[in-house]
C-alpha cells in the first residue's frame, strides 16, 4: 500500500498483503521506500511506529544518513562497491558525459551489480549473503516496526521485501505485484529520466539503462532469482534457510510477529 509522501520517493508498506494460509501482514509496521534524506519533519509521523531503519546503500551513496525520531539507524551494505570507484554515486550519473555513461554501465554490468541477473549476484555474493542475513536478524529483534531503504528503494530494497515476503508465505503473484509498484510510483521520475537521458545522449538504449539504474525495474530480474531460488534451493525459503541461516523457528517468530493471527 502507498505511502503519499512528497519528501520520500517510492514508498509503502507491506501491509495487508495476504499469505497462502489466510493470513495477512499487520498494517504500519514494515516499510520499504527510497533514502530519507529530504524526510521532513511534517511527514517524519507517518513513521512513528518504526524503531530500526535499515539502509543497503554503498557508502558512496550516503549522504545523510536521515532517520525519523527514536529509531535506532543500521548500514548493511548489500553490494561490493570497491571496484567501482568514485564514480559509483548514481547522483553522480546526471553529470557524466554519454562515454563516461556508458562505461559506468559496462562496468556495472560486468560486475553483475546491473542487469538481468543483478539480484542473483547479489544473492549468491557474500556481501550480499551477509546483508541480507543482518537484515533478519534486525526484524527478528525488533521491537517495532522497520523501515528499510536504499537510494531508489527498487533493487536492494525490493529484493529484501521479496526475501521478507517469501519468508511470511506470501506468493510470487503478491510478491511480483510488490515490486513492480516501483513503476507505478516512480512514473514522473521515470519519464523526467528517460527524457533527459535521451536529450543527453539521443540514445533510447542508453535512456532505457538509466531508467533501470535510477528510478525503474524490469520484470526480468525478479523472474530470474525467483527461478533461481527455486532450481538451486527449492524455493526462496530453502535458500533463507540453508544459505542465510534463518531457522523455521525464526521464521514462524516472523510470522508471528508480523501477521495476523486469523487463518
Amino acid at each position: 500500500m502507498r505511502v503519499e509522501l512528497k519528501s520520500v520517493s517510492n514508498a509503502r508498506q507491506l501491509g495487508g498483503y495476504p499469505t497462502a494460509d489466510g493470513r495477512t501482514v499487520k498494517y504500519d509496521l514494515l516499510f520499504r521506500t527510497g533514502r530519507l534524506d529530504e524526510l521532513s519533519c511534517e511527514e517524519a509521523g507517518v513513521f512513528q511506529n518504526v524503531g530500526d531503519v535499515i539502509d543497503f546503500r554503498m557508502e558512496m551513496e550516503i549522504g545523510k544518513a536521515k532517520t525519523p525520531d527514536g529509531a535506532v539507524y543500521h548500514h548493511v551494505n548489500i553490494i561490493d562497491d570497491s571496484q567501482l570507484g568514485k564514480d559509483g554515486d548514481k547522483g553522480s550519473l546526471l553529470e557524466m558525459s554519454a562515454e563516461k555513461l556508458w562505461q559506468f554501465i559496462d562496468t556495472a554490468e560486468k560486475l553483475g551489480i546491473f542487469g538481468e541477473t543483478m539480484y542473483i549476484n547479489f544473492l549468491e555474493n557474500a556481501v550480499g549473503q551477509r546483508g541480507y542475513r543482518e537484515f533478519f536478524g534486525i526484524l527478528l529483534q525488533a521491537k517495532k516496526g522497520v523501515l528499510w531503504h536504499c537510494t531508489s528503494g527498487k533493487d536492494r530494497t525490493g529484493l529484501a521485501a521479496m526475501l521478507l515476503l517469501s519468508a511470511l508465505g506470501a506468493d510470487e503473484e503478491t510478491i511480483m505485484k510488490d515490486y513492480l509498484l516501483t513503476n507505478v510510483y516512480n512514473a514522473d521520475r521515470i519519464r523526467a529520466t528517460k527524457a533527459y537521458f535521451f536529450d543527453k545522449t539521443q540514445d533510447e538504449t542508453m535512456a532505457e539503462k538509466a531508467i533501470l539504474l535510477m528510478d525503474g525495474v524490469s520484470e526480468k530480474p525478479m523472474k530470474n532469482v525467483l527461478k533461481h531460488m527455486k532450481e538451486q534451493y527449492g524455493s526462496v525459503r530453502g535458500y533463507i534457510t540453508d544459505v542465510l541461516g534463518i531457522t523455521d523457528d525464526d521464521i514462524q517468530n516472523l510470522q508471528e510477529k508480523f501477521l495476523t493471527k486469523d487463518r
